[in-house]
């Protein structure tokens, strides 16, 4: 597998780019949902809508949870796009046995506090629209095996144009308190979804 290294230089470059992008493309940012992970890792679930799910959670780690980011990306990808490795990607083989060595990868990182891992469990894309999660297995042997130091936060990214040329963007955040065990925790994700999507539908101009 390739890990993550975080070249200072290239990780910087990242953070500017974010930071750019997102101020040229959306009008604001609104962050929902508090969750006190200082002294924590955290191993953040979020759906996975578009190609700029990344940069919002970069964005959030300079701004909101003050951790190093690091992702989980498919390794045919991460080879084509390896610059993505030095900034905290790192990869997985889906139906190869290397997964576990991901996946325990992705759990030592998270005995350190100051690290943040991304995870999108549906493991596509899927359409904005998609209101029904179904997660694929690891969740569970990443959360077991990270410690107590761990804090589990489900992250839900929504974007709203109403009366703007360009979009709102909401990122609502909350932290799952229940057991390491997938069925458990898809269940708690799609009910925090579903009362995300209830808070934006009561918005009226």
């Amino acid at each position: 597998m390739l890990k993550a290294k975080h070249n200072i230089i290239v990780y910087s470059f990242f953070k500017l780019f974010t930071k750019i992008k997102l101020k040229r493309n959306f009008k604001q940012i609104f962050v929902e949902g508090k969750t006190d992970v200082l002294n924590h890792s955290v191993l953040l679930i979020a759906n996975h809508i578009s190609w700029w799910d990344g940069f919002w959670v970069l964005h959030l780690c300079m701004n909101n949870l003050k951790k190093k980011f690091h992702f989980m990306m498919l390794e045919k990808e991460l080879k084509k796009r390896w610059l993505f490795s030095y900034s905290g990607g790192f990869s997985i083989s889906q139906g190869s046995k290397s997964i576990i060595e991901s996946l325990n990868y992705s759990s030592t990182l998270l005995y350190n506090k100051n690290n943040l891992v991304l995870m999108f469990p549906q493991g596509k894309i899927k359409s904005i629209y998609n209101d029904n999660f179904i997660f694929e297995k690891g969740i569970e042997r990443i959360i077991t095996n990270a410690g107590k130091g761990l804090k589990t936060v489900f992250l839900v990214s929504m974007i709203d144009y109403l009366e703007f040329s360009k979009p709102n963007l909401y990122l609502f955040l909350s932290e799952y308190r229940g057991n390491a065990n997938i069925v458990d925790i898809q269940k708690a994700y799609n009910e925090f979804y579903k009362q995300c999507l209830e808070n934006r539908k009561k918005i009226e101009i």
